[in-house]
């Protein structure tokens, strides 16, 4: 197990030197009561009990939080190898869970803090599997956990069948020299019963409540739905990112689609491999089906960190391709040496073989989300590729710029680009120039949209009264402070006075 948490730790260390971005500032708004509470059940527990338990010891520091999401991660690594052992040996146990420790399509889940939902859910998931698959009293421990694990994100709603199918591939596989097994319980039939509840609120209450956010999340059981699916099982199998440049950007990606045939078509083939089948193979595809439901129909929602759960149920198939693959060449082995020979030896190799997949895993997990933390925009210089990465960075230089600057209590901060100040620059000097047009242009709306609409400033500094961000200057007020920002979030600090002299200044028209 320590080398899955090293192993994930060496791919995604990267997250603990990133600042918050976006929603991240959501959780401190609340904290410093400039944000009202979330007061729904949906998400509650990884949206406001997460902040309410580590913000009076974190505070405004990024790194702990992101050092709780990491250690997280690396929790559910763990219980996944200790699943995954439970039916397989360890060494296909290891392979597998490496799989989903170092599995690049993570990156966003842990460098984004506002991500911890599907990393929260996923721990009290794996929790939920590992007591409903035992036999006394505390399999009932399953559904308040299961619940736990719902309040964290809905996307665990199809669990319970995931458990309903791994019971029934244990009746199969009973053989009358066994224990018969207990299956359809009533553990199982409360956690049915439990998704079934909160997904009938969701559609109520939830989806009613958020649908002032229009189409973000519209529901298209079409085409949409066959190209989600494509894509998402190109991601979990191109661990190597064959095409990186194609592959960072979260959207359908229709260019990966007939190397999505080819894998499914490979994966029935396997599928007529008995020693697959006696293993669980079509558990375990039928597993990472199931828990791609809640996601498939998005029809503008298309990102990896959505893999997150159905990657553990892709590791067990990994996990006992892995073990049926051993078994195999054990067998070649057992016709040319004696037994105690043979048995050392595949016992041996199996361990170097799944240690230099370790190796070979962590190295490439590395490689690639070093890749996307540090790619530059395709096309704004100055910008990262990856929208978190470059919306945390531009976040940590605003709010550097505005403690560096002197910002009084009851200030009312006004946000305008450096390269629109300089336009403007030109008028006031002028220079016969047109206004700029009013409407924004993407290093604009980025900015805004880093520091989540102006709630990133106000929950830093809540004496502040009042953040916009504006395309034109009125007329200049006392009580205001203006902040001069660059697209890439360099920031400066001016009073009304200065800033009518930096308007008259020469040099400003040079931006």
């Amino acid at each position: 197990m320590a080398l899955l948490v090293i192993g994930a730790v060496v791919v995604f260390r990267g997250a603990l030197r990133l600042y918050f971005a976006q929603e991240d500032f959501r959780g401190l708004a609340v904290a410093a009561g400039v944000y009202p509470r979330h007061a729904q059940l949906w998400r509650y527990l990884s949206i406001q009990t997460f902040m309410d338990v580590f913000y009076p010891f974190f505070r405004d520091r990024p790194w702990p939080y992101h050092l709780v999401s990491l250690g997280l991660h690396g929790l559910n690594a763990c219980l996944l190898f200790w699943l995954l052992a439970k039916c397989f040996d360890r060494v296909a146990a290891l392979v597998g869970s490496t799989f989903f420790a170092v599995h690049p399509a993570l990156f966003t889940a842990l460098y984004w803090l506002s991500a911890r939902a599907d990393i929260l859910a996923a721990t009290f998931a794996l929790l939920t599997v590992m007591f409903a698959l035992r036999e006394g009293r505390e399999r009932w421990l399953a559904v308040p956990v299961f619940a736990f694990s719902l309040l964290s994100k809905e996307s665990v709603l199809p669990l319970p069948d995931v458990i309903a199918l791994l019971d029934w591939w244990r009746i199969t596989k009973h053989t009358s020299t066994q224990k018969p097994p207990k299956a359809w319980t009533w553990t199982t039939v409360a956690l049915v019963l439990l998704s079934t509840i909160f997904g009938i609120y969701l559609a109520h209450a939830e989806m009613a409540a958020r649908s002032e956010a229009g189409p973000a999340y519209a529901l298209d059981f079409g085409t949409p739905l066959i190209g989600n699916l494509f894509t998402y099982v190109a991601w979990t199998v191109d661990v190597a990112l064959l095409r990186p440049g194609m592959r960072f950007v979260d959207h359908q990606d229709p260019a990966v689609f007939g190397f999505a045939v080819a894998i499914l078509l490979i994966v029935a083939l396997l599928a007529l491999w008995p020693a697959l089948r006696r293993r669980g193979w079509l558990v375990a595809l039928g597993s990472v089906l199931i828990l791609l439901i809640p996601v498939l129909p998005l029809r503008n929602h298309t990102y990896h960190y959505y893999l997150y759960l159905p990657l553990m149920a892709a590791s067990a198939g990994l996990a006992l391709l892995f073990d049926a693959l051993r078994s195999s060449l054990s067998r070649s082995e057992r016709e040319q040496r004696r037994a105690q020979k043979r048995r050392a030896w595949s016992h041996s190799s199996s361990w170097l073989v799944a240690g230099l997949c370790w190796v070979l895993l962590t190295w490439n997990g590395a490689r690639l989300v070093t890749l996307m933390e540090r790619r530059p925009s395709p096309v704004y210089p100055g910008l990262c590729g990856d929208p978190i990465v470059d919306r945390a960075l531009i976040a940590e230089r605003v709010i550097r710029g505005l403690r560096a600057g002197s910002i009084p209590p009851g200030t009312e901060l006004v946000f305008i680009m450096r390269e629109r100040l300089a336009l403007i620059a030109r008028i006031v000097r002028g220079s016969g120039e047109s206004p700029p047009p009013t409407q924004e242009v993407y290093p604009e709306t980025n900015v805004k949209t880093a520091l989540f609409d102006g709630v990133g400033v106000r929950a830093l500094f809540p004496t502040v009264d009042s953040v916009t961000f504006v395309t034109r200057l009125g007329q200049p007020m006392a009580q205001r402070r203006y902040v001069v920002y660059a697209p890439a979030g360099e920031s400066e600090v001016f009073d009304a006075a200065a800033l009518d002299s930096l308007l008259r200044s020469p040099w400003v028209t040079r931006w």
